[in-house]
């Protein structure tokens, strides 16, 4: 799970941002990026099996831990504790999230015979209601992921010294500042609420 979480599912997110970046230079830039990320022979066969599968993976193995967790952050007031709970609320509200990105992003636009570009993320980011689904989502998959370097450097056996569990907090936290000031700007870049015309 944590694999799955890292290596297709964490460079992807970072490649994401890394393309929705280009919304700060403008339409044209952004649509340019955008076709240009999509134009690999491959790009269907490796966003379904690349991407759609292995979320779907451990999308299932997380909704299987979270169904047999029992909590208790009031027992054992402790931080560590406490990130356990948030991972696994913060996996439920990524999951929504993607569900939701994948049908305004990529469904609606292809149903109405396109794809996603600038002024269309610019309009839906100027909904109150998507805005705010976007910035929880953001929030959400940068806590998530910067969260889960850490558990996965645990898994692995990486981090088994407490200075070693030590230095990779002060990593995911880089990791997950750095997710959400990539992500704030490129939203910030789509200029929501703000009248073009």
């Amino acid at each position: 799970m944590s694999l799955l979480g890292v290596v297709p599912l964490g460079v992807y997110v970072f490649a994401h941002l890394w393309t929705n970046l280009y919304s700060l230079a403008g339409a044209e830039s952004f649509d340019a990026a955008l076709k240009s990320s999509r134009q690999a022979p491959a790009f269907i066969f490796l966003e379904i099996f690349g991407l759609g599968l292995p979320i779907l993976v451990h999308a299932w193995i997380g909704l299987k831990i979270i169904f047999k967790m029992r909590p208790n952050t009031m027992q054992y007031k402790t931080l560590r504790n406490l990130k356990y709970l948030l991972q696994r609320l913060s996996g439920i509200g990524v999951l929504l999230f993607l569900g939701a990105h994948v049908v305004k992003a990529r469904l609606m636009p292809a149903m109405a015979g396109g794809t996603e570009t600038w002024a269309g993320m610019h309009e839906a980011l100027s909904e109150p209601v998507t805005f705010t689904v976007y910035a929880l989502g953001m929030l959400g998959i940068s806590y998530h992921l910067g969260s889960g370097l850490w558990g996965a450097a645990l898994t692995w056996g990486l981090t088994v010294s407490t200075r070693g569990q030590k230095i990779m907090e002060w990593i995911s936290a880089f990791a997950f500042v750095l997710l959400l000031v990539m992500s704030s700007l490129a939203i910030y870049g789509f200029r929501p609420f703000q009248d073009l015309y």
